[in-house]
């Protein structure tokens, strides 16, 4: 482990232009984001290809969020805005059982959006019994949505959706509706989405549920965000933080060389892609064998299994701890950066 950290340190000192591609628990993510800032990297997530789209929700458009445990208390109408990851199925059939209890009483009313690609992508489509759906699957879910906007502005409407009456209907009587979405896999639904809700506010309260692809890349946005006023696709080339969806995109970086590191970080079972001729790679893995053709592979634990971590539930909307369900003597992330930090400045890393 020793001659592993000190060949990893030199090969971050002597780098000009590294790169990081990171999947860890928040305690992880917060200590390759501060060596990231000691070295002067660009940071992505590992799936950052996806994760990009549902930051620009946030970054781009911005709007009416609300978190599951509000939802679950107050939402006396539930719009569903297309097909939801599979990790989120559980939560949305244990709302479906419930009732609102802060809204005035009565049952919950469920609409579910049905367009063409409505698939967020996370796996098989949920079906609700209790909801009724809304628009046609000859049009993309954005389409569907500002036909809906301008029904609900008293617009005239460029094509009548299945069910419009019955959604304007619940929507007038409705105390606190909220529309569910994931990333609905393009930017144009989500602007339309927001569009709609703020149309709605200013009449009465509406709101969104937003639910990641991915809780484990959502909380790297979080802990980003609060370190550095700004998501992953962040940089330190210049010593201060500089975010920029197209420059600090880790991969357009490697394939048009101008990164000359690569250090890639992964709690999950998955290698690094395989690249000819690219920068020389730093694996922190789980796999038990070195990496083909990286320069360094250091083998790490994950957190809830081998060791105790934090990580993002958005059931809950916040952090919650995880306890180490079969504790081992694979190091975490955080503790392979605080060796590495102690061998590149001589000093422990800060809390």
């Amino acid at each position: 482990m020793s001659a592993a950290i000190e060949q990893v340190a030199k090969l971050l000192a002597t780098s000009r232009c590294p790169v990081f591609s990171l999947d860890s628990d928040i305690h992880g993510c917060r200590s390759l984001i501060a060596l990231a800032e000691r070295v002067g990297a660009t940071y992505d997530h590992v799936n950052g290809r996806d994760l990009v789209h549902e930051v620009a929700l946030h970054t781009d458009i911005g709007g009416f969020f609300a978190t599951a445990t509000e939802v679950r208390r107050r939402a006396d109408l539930i719009v569903v805005g297309g097909d939801l990851p599979t990790a989120h199925h559980d939560l949305l059939l244990s709302l479906a059982a419930s009732k609102p209890d802060l809204s005035g009483g009565g049952r919950r009313r469920w609409f579910q959006i049905n367009g063409k690609a409505a698939s967020a992508g996370g796996g098989r489509p949920l079906r609700l019994p209790k909801a009724v759906e809304v628009g046609s699957p000859d049009y993309p879910v954005d389409a569907v949505l500002g036909i809906l906007r301008a029904s609900l502005a008293a617009r005239k409407a460029s094509a009548a959706l299945a069910n419009a009456d019955a959604f304007l209907s619940a929507m007038a009587k409705a105390r606190f509706p909220v529309f569910v979405c994931s990333h609905l896999t393009d930017v144009p639904s989500l602007a339309m989405l927001q569009g709609m809700l703020a149309d709605i506010n200013k009449t009465q309260r509406a709101t969104a549920l937003f639910l990641p692809a991915d809780d484990d890349a959502w909380g790297m946005v979080l802990a980003s965000t609060w370190m550095t006023g700004f998501p992953p696709r962040t940089g330190f080339s210049t010593g201060s933080p500089v975010y920029d969806p197209w420059l600090c995109d880790v991969d357009r970086m490697i394939a048009q060389k101008e990164a000359d590191l690569h250090l890639w970080v992964s709690e999950r079972d998955e290698a690094p892609p395989a690249r000819r001729g690219g920068p020389p790679t730093i694996a922190l893995v789980r796999g038990e064998r070195p990496v083909a053709g990286a320069a360094a592979t250091i083998r790490i634990g994950k957190a809830g299994l081998d060791h105790d971590g934090v990580v993002y539930a958005s059931r809950i909307g916040t952090l919650r701890s995880v306890a180490a369900t079969t504790p081992s003597d694979l190091p975490s992330v955080r503790t392979i950066v605080s060796h590495l930090q102690h061998a590149l400045t001589g000093k422990d890393m800060p809390c």
